[in-house]
Parts: C-alpha cells; sequence; structure tokens
C-alpha cells in the first residue's frame, strides 16, 4: 500500500474503529503490502464506501482496479440500489488478479473489468450514465498526451460521463505532500493542476480532505 500523510498513530486509530470486514478484504490487505499492491487501504475505502452510499449511486466508473479492491468496497455500498461497478484497468497482470480476487466474491456479477488504457476507453462511453466516478489513476496513470498532463485529460474525459448531481472522488491528490511545494515536478506538477481544476471548474462544487495521500470529493452542478 502506498505511503500515507496521515500521522501512523492517527491511521492505526481509525482503522481500529472500523466495523469488522469480510475475511477476502483482510486477505487483499495482507496481499497488497506483501506485493506492494497501490491499494486504498480500509480507512480511505470506508470514506468511499460511505460517499457512495450517501450518493445512493447506481453505476459506479472506476479508473484503476488495481487489485479489485475498491471496487468491492464500491460494489457493497451501491448493492441496495441495484448498482453496479465498472473498473478501468490496463496492466495485464494486475487485470488477472482483479478478475481472481473479484471472482471470488459474492459481487462479482455487479463488477465489470474494462481492460485497457483509460485514455482510450473513456471516449467510448456512454455520456451522463453514471452516478458516481472514482479517478485512482493520478499517480500510476502520470504523464502527457499531446503536451497535456493525462490528469487533466482524466478530467475532461470523465466529466461528460458524469450525470449533473453526480460525485467525482480522486485519490492521491495531494501525492505525499509534493503538490504542496513550490514547484512540483513530476506526477506531482500534473496532480497539482488537476485539484487547481476541480478547485475552480464552474460544474463542480469541490473539497479536499488530507486522509492518506488526499481525497478530493467533487459534486457536479
Amino acid at each position: 500500500m502506498p505511503a500515507s500523510i496521515t500521522a501512523p498513530a492517527i491511521e492505526s486509530y481509525l482503522e481500529g474503529l472500523l466495523p469488522p470486514r469480510e475475511p477476502l478484504l483482510v486477505e487483499m490487505e495482507a496481499q497488497a503490502r506483501e506485493q506492494h499492491l497501490p491499494i486504498v487501504g480500509p480507512v480511505e475505502a470506508r470514506l468511499l464506501f460511505t460517499l457512495a452510499r450517501l450518493s445512493r449511486a447506481k453505476r459506479v466508473l472506476e479508473l484503476g482496479a488495481c487489485s479489485g479492491y475498491s471496487a468491492l468496497w464500491l460494489a457493497a455500498a451501491v448493492e441496495p440500489f441495484g448498482g453496479t461497478v465498472e473498473t478501468i484497468e490496463m496492466d495485464p497482470r494486475r487485470a488477472e488478479l482483479v478478475e481472481r480476487n473479484v471472482g471470488r466474491s459474492a459481487a462479482a456479477g455487479r463488477i465489470t473489468l474494462l481492460r485497457g488504457d483509460a485514455l482510450e476507453i473513456l471516449p467510448t462511453l456512454q455520456t451522463g450514465a453514471y452516478d458516481l466516478v472514482f479517478n485512482d489513476l493520478l499517480r500510476s496513470g502520470a504523464g502527457q498526451t499531446n503536451g497535456v498532463p493525462n490528469q487533466v485529460k482524466f478530467l475532461e474525459l470523465t466529466l461528460p460521463l458524469l450525470r449533473s448531481g453526480g460525485v467525482l472522488l480522486s485519490d492521491n491528490v495531494l501525492c505525499d505532500g509534493q503538490v504542496a511545494g513550490e514547484r512540483p515536478s513530476g506526477a506531482a506538477a500534473g496532480i497539482a493542476e488537476y485539484n487547481r481544476r476541480l478547485a475552480s471548474h464552474p460544474a463542480l462544487e469541490t473539497s479536499f480532505v488530507p486522509i492518506r495521500d488526499g481525497v478530493a470529493i467533487s459534486l457536479k452542478r
């Protein structure tokens, strides 16, 4: 799992307050520690679960599946509303891991894995079809496309997919605190620009939460 900007003692305290998790989720957390997989972790996952449940989302899109951990949390959140989750993963090995993990869960029939590059898949999806989008590619999907930071492209491509009143959740918006530097570089530079656009976009109401590596919560007007 990635480093957290939250003090370790606070992270441990918050995790201790969580209700018991399914054995599969606990197993996947151990898997992430052993294989150094960048999953969101249980404290942030619970936040995602709560926000998805509050929004009563029925159709969820996730950018960056990794092992399928956050997709399982999101699927559990939207189950009462008959919701489904579509999750995008480009890395073939991680995609195989997602299929194995999700296939062992009760939510297997409600999670669809989309294999490929999010920048290529997003333009093919239905406009206004999603109630909630979780962007977990701000760090792993860093780079540029035609001179534009990929993080900015993700925002440009996902907003049309989100219905009015829908929720955009963005992970790693603090990038180990690097976005607060005078001159962020690498992935942090793209994330800093992404954050500026979230904060100033006329179609969004955004709050930034300094939990783990930072989460942005945006409501589409």
